[in-house]
């Protein structure tokens, strides 16, 4: 998506919300908030998360409890249910892992589909390894962080979506970023001696 479509949606999606007398329509919310909602989800969920089913989920706790929802902020209200929603795709995802895997395959023995594609290959380990050390950042600055680098918001939208002031987001990015070459570096396989 270019960066002019990216602002597009953004200046409609705030315009929609700025209109607080409006009485709340499912459609329409549904309409303008998709695709930030799925941006939302693809920047905290990481790499090999079905970002669209968890974009449907979002849209179907709004569904219900959109008769409560007062108008104000849709996009913090938006943006939570998406952090939530992803939070427990997580955590479903840890329990399926440890105690629903098949024990009988094992993962050295399959086959790729995509044999021999060593940029593909390096791409995704460096995408893995990323997320690896993001999830070792402290929560409070990891979303801020997730957002910023590979959401594509900016300061302001983030405060607005997390309900803080922009200079705490500005806060939040800095510690991350220090906290992010600290642990880039000190992670084996960084290649330095």
């Amino acid at each position: 998506m270019r960066s002019d479509d990216v602002a597009a949606v953004w200046i409609g999606a705030l315009e929609a919300s700025s209109d607080r007398d409006a009485p709340c329509d499912f459609a329409a919310m549904y309409q303008t908030w998709f695709r930030p909602v799925y941006r939302w989800i693809r920047a905290l969920g990481g790499p090999g998360i079905d970002a669209e089913d968890l974009a449907q989920d979002v849209f179907l706790v709004v569904q219900r409890r959109l008769p409560g929802f007062d108008g104000a902020n849709p996009a913090g209200w938006l943006y939570r249910i998406a952090q939530r929603t992803v939070r427990d795709h997580r955590r479903r995802a840890w329990y399926r892992n440890i105690f629903l895997r098949p024990r009988d395959v094992a993962l050295d023995e399959v086959a790729s589909a995509a044999a021999g594609s060593d940029e593909q290959l390096d791409r995704l380990e460096l995408e893995r390894r990323f997320y690896d050390l993001v999830h070792q950042l402290n929560p409070r600055w990891r979303n801020s962080f997730l957002l910023f680098e590979i959401g594509g918001l900016t300061g302001d939208e983030i405060a607005q979506l997390e309900g803080i002031p922009a200079a705490t987001v500005r806060t939040h990015l800095f510690r991350a970023r220090k906290a992010m070459i600290a642990l880039a570096a000190s992670s084996p396989g960084n290649g330095v001696p």
